[in-house]
């Protein structure tokens, strides 16, 4: 009992610190609806259907939806089908899995600055991370960029003991089996070893780094990595063409609007990145600090992401890149240390997060279809049965919230406007915010077909954003 007293009162700070963390994530979990990208995740992870289906869905399977292929790896969709398994299809399991990983990143986190910096450093990263909304928001998405950040995070710790001269096989192991987790879900993280590979060039003298053990690892690392997972490589290596395009814009921020949530604090964060990085030029690239490698990791992944959007297809997303996130609070974090107004800058900072999370903490540019409101709204009626149009990936992840479940509603796919229900309520997605912004367009005419159908009168409507909703009876 007095060990675990003494434990909580030399971690008293570091607890609460992790515990607003999971609170702050926690509580935008409990309100967050799914959107387009994460219903294809949804439907492509069932764990009710055969790994062969898994595959087909994945390479872009819609069933009577048509064709559209996902473009991240495989890995992250059969490890949440594998998690939904054994907890259940629903979609808040599904967002508990990333949510998971996201929780368990601010740990590392700390970790991570704790070993390059210290304890003051460990402190003001987690703050700043736990606070941050990007984070927030990515943690509860039901796509791999959680997971994504949950690894590249350990990979990075693993090999701060792998070039400190640790021979250590079961360290080496780890750090071979955390590479290739890291690699098979997101490629992008690719950049990361290009960065290490120059850290080690540049610093080899300076640190006395063993590089033939940890070349000989790399190469292992990508040879491994590429037959495993050489045909999506293949598949996507095709591609001349992204969703995200390099625009001016992209060099007025260089991601910091969206990594930090707003324009504001974006804007200063950039500035002070900017100021501390020619601060002192020379050491920040070239000194026994391990802090260097993170600012390596960077500016190589922009420089690699601008590169390859130039020179094959547009990869400008600060999705794609969110591993660099954290290590750019970690670096900024030490580098204040030696700023002359330090604790002055340090409570700017922090509080200047505080009210930036405060303001915008629901302000996640993707609109997303109150589908949880709707349900509510239904369920409270007295008729449970729902029709709505064949369009299988939004009736799988409509049907799929718990809610649902526990209401015990039913959907009812409309088929050449055959409808032989007497009462129900038609739920038909409209002009949905996360297609077309905030443009104000006409219902869209797959919505008016029953109202064009004289066998049915409208009882009640509900109007909602991104929905045309109306419950109909039959004429008798």
């Amino acid at each position: 009992m007095n060990k675990i007293l003494i434990f909580y009162k030399n971690n008293f700070y570091f607890i609460l610190i992790i515990l607003v963390s999971f609170l702050l994530k926690f509580y935008y979990f409990l309100n967050l609806d799914s959107w387009f990208d994460e219903w294809n995740m949804i439907y492509t992870a069932d764990p009710n259907i055969t790994n062969e289906l898994t595959w087909k869905r994945f390479y872009g399977d819609r069933g009577e939806d048509g064709f559209l292929p996902e473009y991240y790896p495989p890995l992250n969709a059969f490890l949440l089908k594998f998690f939904l398994k054994f907890t259940n299809y629903f979609t808040e399991y599904a967002r508990i899995y990333s949510l998971i990983f996201g929780l368990s990143s601010s740990l590392l986190v700390y970790v991570l600055a704790y070993r390059i910096s210290g304890k003051k450093c460990a402190y003001i990263s987690t703050i700043i991370f736990g606070l941050n909304l990007f984070i927030i928001w990515q943690s509860s998405e039901i796509r791999p960029h959680s997971f994504v950040l949950f690894f590249s995070l350990l990979n990075l710790i693993f090999f701060l003991h792998v070039i400190e001269k640790k021979n250590n096989l079961l360290i080496f192991f780890f750090y071979f089996l955390f590479s290739i987790l890291l690699l098979s879900s997101w490629p992008f993280t690719l950049t990361i070893y290009f960065a290490k590979t120059i850290y080690i060039l540049i610093n080899l003298k300076l640190k006395n780094i063993d590089y033939k053990k940890i070349f000989l690892l790399f190469c292992l690392i990508l040879i491994s990595y590429i037959l495993i997972n050489h045909e999506y490589l293949i598949y996507h290596l095709n591609r001349t063409e992204h969703y995200t395009n390099l625009e001016k814009s992209f060099f007025y921020s260089f991601h910091f609007r969206s990594f930090f949530g707003s324009i504001l604090l974006g804007g200063i964060m950039i500035l002070l990145f900017g100021i501390l990085l020619l601060k002192d030029l020379k050491k920040n690239f070239y000194s026994k600090d391990n802090i260097n490698i993170l600012l390596y990791i960077i500016i190589s992944t922009y420089f690699l992401t601008i590169a390859y959007s130039i020179l094959r297809a547009g990869v400008i997303s600060p999705k794609y890149v969110i591993f660099i996130l954290p290590l750019i609070i970690i670096w900024i974090s030490h580098k204040i240390s030696s700023v002359k107004f330090e604790k002055v800058l340090i409570i700017f900072i922090i509080l200047s997060n505080i009210l930036n999370s405060y303001f915008y903490f629901f302000e996640n540019p993707i609109d997303r279809p109150p589908i949880k409101k709707v349900i509510n709204h239904i369920s409270n009626d007295d008729t449970n049965f729902l029709v709505m149009h064949n369009n299988e990936i939004f009736v799988n992840a409509f049907s799929n919230y718990k809610s649902f479940n526990d209401k015990k509603l039913k959907i009812m796919k409309l088929k050449k406007n055959e409808i032989d229900i007497d009462i129900f309520w038609f739920v038909c997605l409209n002009n949905a915010r996360f297609a077309i912004g905030d443009k104000i367009l006409p219902t869209e005419e797959k919505c008016k077909i029953i109202d064009k159908n004289d066998n049915f009168k409208t009882i009640k409507t509900f109007e909602i954003e991104d929905f045309y909703i109306k419950k109909y009876s039959k004429i008798k």
